[in-house]
């Protein structure tokens, strides 16, 4: 069982949900060829794209196709068939462009961000939730009661009886005797000097 060899034939169709030209787009960056020339790979007839591949081959080919959204079908790799008997194998190679295709590395990344499909997260389930009226109690727990405060060390006064103690009486020292105020109308700034100006000499000027 360990021998079998399998060959990888795209179905030429695309899965549900997965546009055509969005899947020709991404067969050609992953092949490294023209759009125009895989298209053919996805017209609705099956193409086998690679042969005599072991378990591990298989896999990783069709992880790269399934992320793409190709549908892709496996057979058993066949014998040499009769010379009056062609194989479906033999058909869809004749009409594969096997030949002219390579799978990029293992490992490249075959979507961008904006081509990559997140699913759409689901809504919680609040069909076992319900609202309460307006005013009701939402729990049933009893208040608990905060003890007491401990006032045993507390005593009250008698009327009238002075609570605080005196404050003592603090002493106001009077302002230096040597000030005095001038009398009204004192100018407080020195005078300014007066100052002449001297009319300039214009007679030598005329208007035209």
């Amino acid at each position: 069982m360990t021998d079998t060899r399998f060959d990888l034939i795209l179905t030429g169709n695309v899965a549900p949900g997965v546009s055509r030209d969005v899947a020709i787009n991404k067969l050609a960056t992953l092949f490294k060829r023209p759009a125009e020339q895989v298209a053919k790979l996805l017209t609705g007839k099956p193409s086998r794209v690679r042969k005599d591949l072991d378990h591990t081959e298989l896999k990783r080919y069709q992880e790269a196709f399934s992320r793409i959204g190709v549908i892709t079908e496996v057979v058993p790799t066949a014998t040499e068939p009769h010379a009056d008997q062609e194989s479906p194998e033999a058909a869809a190679k004749q009409s594969s462009p096997s030949s002219t295709l390579s799978l990029c590395p293992n490992g490249t990344p075959v979507l961008s961000d904006d081509e990559r499909y997140y699913p759409p997260i689901a809504a919680p389930d609040t069909g076992g939730l319900s609202v309460a009226a307006a005013g009701e109690t939402l729990t049933q727990n009893e208040a608990i009661p905060l003890p007491a405060p401990d006032t045993d060390h507390i005593s009250l006064a008698p009327a009238g009886e002075t609570i605080m103690p005196p404050s003592e009486s603090k002493i106001v020292v009077a302002p230096s005797s040597n000030l005095s105020l001038c009398g009204a109308g004192t100018p407080l700034l020195d005078p300014k000097p007066k100052t002449t100006y001297r009319v300039p000499n214009t007679e030598h000027l005329s208007l035209k």
